[in-house]
């Protein structure tokens, strides 16, 4: 990374996990250039939030769930590229649940890029997560940090 200009400041970003019957629940996100890819409920963590009530927020925008936060999973370092360098996010990830009820679907306030919410396969579907969390995404979860990751 010592070659690209990384933007500052960099940004916090909280992640959720929800397993349900060896599937994890993502959105699907669709770009020019990226194709068709995966990624878990979440975002940035705004001023004056705590880590949980970014969670709670992001993940009903996005995918209309009411999660409730569980388990602190995992850190990771994110080098998202941008136009003007490279966006450095520090993700969260937390082991959430969800009503046993709950259906995916976009929530109100989607991300711009997403397309649809439904379960995956984190094994079978492994090359379409971005960040490639997949391989993290197991039955025996334990907290870690992840290291560093291409966005």
């Amino acid at each position: 990374m010592s070659n690209h200009i990384v933007l500052e400041p960099i940004r916090p970003c909280v992640r959720a996990v929800v397993l349900r019957a060896g599937c994890v629940l993502v959105q699907v996100k669709e770009k020019p250039g990226k194709g068709t890819y995966l990624t878990l409920p979440g975002g940035k963590q705004e001023a004056g939030e705590t880590l949980t009530q970014a969670l709670k927020r992001e993940c009903f925008e996005e995918v209309g769930a009411d999660v409730v936060p569980r388990q602190l999973l995992a850190v990771a370092d994110v080098f998202k590229p941008k136009e003007t360098g490279l966006r450095h996010q520090m993700e969260i990830l937390f082991l959430c649940t969800v009503d046993e009820t709950y259906q995916p679907a976009v929530g109100p306030h989607p991300d711009p890029s997403q397309i649809a919410t439904r379960w995956a396969d984190p094994v079978t579907e492994a090359d379409l997560f971005r960040p490639a969390y997949a391989p993290h995404l197991r039955a025996d979860l334990k907290t870690e940090y992840l290291g560093t990751f291409d966005g």
